[in-house]
């Protein structure tokens, strides 16, 4: 992966198509010692090591980004915005917390400084895109066309509801829900105490199943 030299250079390249093209690379594959040495040479401004951590977490910050941004390119510039702001501050991570809360908190402040300036500029919908991996919404691998379609318009369908819901909860669902994060952890990237973030995900859940409900999507009974 190149994501690294592409966010110096300021290349055109999306990281949509990065994200779908580049092998990915678990997090769980690096842990303890062999992670904080990666970061560490990535401090030291050793590229390489920078791409192999961008290559954990690329995929999250674009859906991350897609939740609050509308716009396929824009949302691909943003989550290109917030690894160049990692890129550029990595040498401030002190390892008084995960490298994934430190780098959310940034991630975080860059989409939603985006989103405000971008609707205050323009009032419009927000349509759902298409750049989580289907495997973050409990894809399988072998699916037939039909199946395919399916998804597609389920998957739609939710991030369509999900942009109706408020900042807060939409925050901790996406952490929390599509993310697979811990409470610990989404209470630390959003600075709130963890029964708070238990709080918003409830509130949360409960808007997005009356949403999805409304519109016809889920049967009132049903679990989201």
């Amino acid at each position: 992966m190149h994501a690294a030299l592409r966010l110096a250079r300021r290349e055109p390249t999306r990281a949509v198509a990065a994200a779908e093209m580049e092998p990915r690379v678990s997090d769980e594959m690096f842990c303890g010692p062999e992670l904080a040495a990666l970061i560490s040479q990535a401090q030291l401004g050793d590229i390489a090591a920078f791409e192999r951590l961008m290559s954990m977490y690329q995929s999250k910050i674009l859906s991350f980004s897609r939740a609050f941004v509308s716009d396929p390119e824009l949302a691909s510039d943003v989550a290109q915005d917030s690894m160049l702001r990692i890129y550029r501050s990595l040498g401030g991570f002190r390892f008084q917390s995960s490298l994934q809360t430190w780098m959310f908190r940034i991630v975080r402040n860059i989409v939603l400084d985006h989103a405000k300036s971008r609707r205050s500029k323009e009032r419009k919908r927000e349509q759902p895109l298409d750049i989580t991996p289907d495997r973050d919404i409990g894809a399988t691998a072998d699916r037939n066309p039909e199946a395919e379609l399916l998804a597609h318009e389920q998957k739609s369908q939710l991030w369509s509801a999900l942009s109706e819901i408020p900042e807060a909860y939409r925050s901790v669902l996406v952490l929390a829900d599509i993310q697979g994060m811990s409470y610990e952890e989404v209470a630390a990237i959003v600075e709130t105490p963890v029964g708070t973030v238990k709080s918003r995900l409830n509130r949360g859940r409960e808007a997005l199943r009356a949403l999805l409900v409304a519109k016809g999507c889920l049967v009132d009974g049903e679990r989201t």
